[in-house]
């Protein structure tokens, strides 16, 4: 396979799987064939049918399991750095659907978030999945059917009688055939309006658990804005854009696409709140359906409608979604592993993040 090379903001890119994900400084062992690293990228996402799982899941199981009992251990208390996928979004911007679509499974809805939510999917060859919560040193076995009574039951114990918000995460483990392999820090959704005895300050408190979350350098957002708005007036484009100006480190889901067509291609071909790595729109879950006719009315929407058929198909589709999460995933935790004695921007060039050129 030859070598193409990308511009990006931090450097040029190579496209050569062998080299570009495990950094010469400190490689990282592995039985998996490393030329598996990059093939998401390599994925032909215009297939009739676009599997959730990309080739690289194999790949990334042992270097996730790592990152996942690192970021167990609390480091960030310590100043370490975890690599992690940071998902933000305003109150009602369609955040939770997208994480139901990306897991397979139907979360809690009506209520509000007020703590970090950390989503580890795990692909299993098992035809039953399996689920368990993780919170105050304990684990807590549940299934699909009982999952919205089980994180409630884990939000009492973790915030109690508050109505603030509370630093203390719940660890979400999905164990299931067909989803990718990912790790997501989902945050509370952005509100400047209390609710239900919530104290007055509780959009300050949102937003400081949010910046602590998206500051660090080692951090990929994860930015749902629905197509109904204007993304220039989103909450959550205001806080990425005071951490990462260029947007180098931020991908955008765009939401309610079927509410709002006719702008959505000109808001993602003009990206006015400059998204570094990109944009893919999707349609999400719509009433009792399942996950299997949600993905096929997905596919449909953006393959007939007169409007979102003409977005190139490389960028929609929760498939597409999935897999540009893992490939993202696997070149950020690559490039933690460079050496920790170097500064950030004079690592090597191999395990940067590609940019959204060359993500498409």
């Amino acid at each position: 396979m030859g070598v193409s090379k990308t511009s990006t903001s931090l450097g040029t890119v190579e496209s050569k799987p062998q080299e570009e994900v495990v950094p010469t400084e400190a490689p990282i062992e592995s039985s998996h064939n490393e030329d598996t690293v990059l093939e998401a990228v390599e994925t032909n996402p215009q297939e009739d049918t676009v599997p959730i799982v990309a080739p690289i899941s194999s790949y990334n199981d042992p270097i996730l399991d790592i990152s996942d009992r690192l970021r167990n251990l609390d480091l960030m208390k310590e100043g370490i750095q975890v690599p992690t996928i940071v998902v933000i979004g305003d109150q009602s911007s369609g955040k939770t659907s997208v994480l139901e679509s990306l897991a397979g499974i139907r979360l809690p809805r009506g209520q509000r978030t007020t703590f970090p939510l950390v989503m580890r999917l795990q692909r299993s060859p098992c035809p039953e999945s399996e689920i368990w919560l993780e919170y105050d040193d304990k684990r807590v076995d549940t299934d699909e059917e009982h999952l919205a009574d089980a994180i409630c039951t884990a939000a009492e114990a973790i915030a109690g009688s508050v109505k603030g918000v509370s630093d203390t995460p719940l660890t979400l483990h999905v164990k299931k055939d067909g989803v990718p392999d990912l790790t997501l820090v989902d945050l509370p959704g952005i509100t400047r309006v209390s609710v239900n005895g919530q104290p007055r300050t509780i959009y300050e408190q949102i937003s400081r658990m949010i910046m602590k979350y998206i500051k660090p350098e080692e951090s990929i957002i994860l930015n749902v804005l629905p197509a109904t708005v204007d993304f220039t007036t989103c909450e959550s484009v205001r806080m990425s854009k005071k951490v990462d100006k260029t947007g180098e480190r931020t991908l955008a889901v765009v939401t309610k696409v079927d509410m709002a067509p006719e702008g959505v291609l000109e808001k993602v071909t003009a990206d006015e709140v400059s998204i570094g790595l990109g944009y893919v729109c999707v349609r999400n879950r719509i009433g009792e359906e399942t996950f299997e006719e949600a993905r096929r009315e997905e596919e449909s929407l953006f393959g007939t409608h007169p409007f979102l058929s003409m977005i190139e198909k490389d960028i929609v589709g929760i498939p597409v979604l999935a897999q540009k999460l893992m490939q993202i995933q696997e070149v950020m935790i690559s490039r933690a592993a460079a050496k920790p004695s170097e500064p950030p921007l004079r690592r090597s060039k191999r395990g940067r993040i590609p940019n959204r050129k060359y993500l498409q």
